[in-house]
């Protein structure tokens, strides 16, 4: 269970340091390149580098609940891992589907997001979802109870 553990805070650690160098550098080449397909997939990149530096610190704190529980909520999180590729899938393929007031960035704000942007932050949620995908259902699968 400890091991089991372990790997899995260094395989999120892992994945929250990909996440942040490649936001950081996907938002870098779309201001260059003025590209907001880029800057979008980098910004969410970066959002969901935050969201899972939170969990690793949460779970750094020793509170991990007993085998059957953390594979239960692993196996949960997979199926949220799931909906977030179909989710992102959608959005990416889409764009257009997106509501006008959705797009907003405010009341006061005139700018949209445009079609592009909503593709970027949905192809990076795709990626996100598959790369924890993995890492939920990899350990879960190492948490399966031995067969009699």
């Amino acid at each position: 269970m400890v091991a089991v553990e372990r790997q899995l805070q260094r395989s999120l650690g892992a994945w929250v340091g990909v996440s942040t160098v490649g936001g950081a550098a996907a938002i870098a080449v779309g201001r260059s390149r003025k590209d907001p397909l880029l800057r979008a997939f980098g910004l969410q990149t970066l959002l969901w580098a935050a969201a899972d530096a939170g969990v690793l610190a949460a779970s750094t704190r020793g509170n991990t609940p007993p085998a059957g529980r953390l594979r239960a909520l692993l196996i949960a999180n997979a199926a949220a891992d799931v909906a977030y590729v179909g989710i992102g899938s959608a959005l990416a393929a889409r764009p257009d589907r997106v509501p006008q007031r959705l797009r907003g960035l405010g009341r006061q704000e005139r700018r949209r997001t445009s079609d592009a942007a909503v593709r970027g932050h949905g192809l990076a949620v795709v990626v996100q979802g598959l790369a924890l995908l993995v890492i939920d259902s990899t350990a879960a699968a190492r948490l399966r109870p031995p067969r009699p």
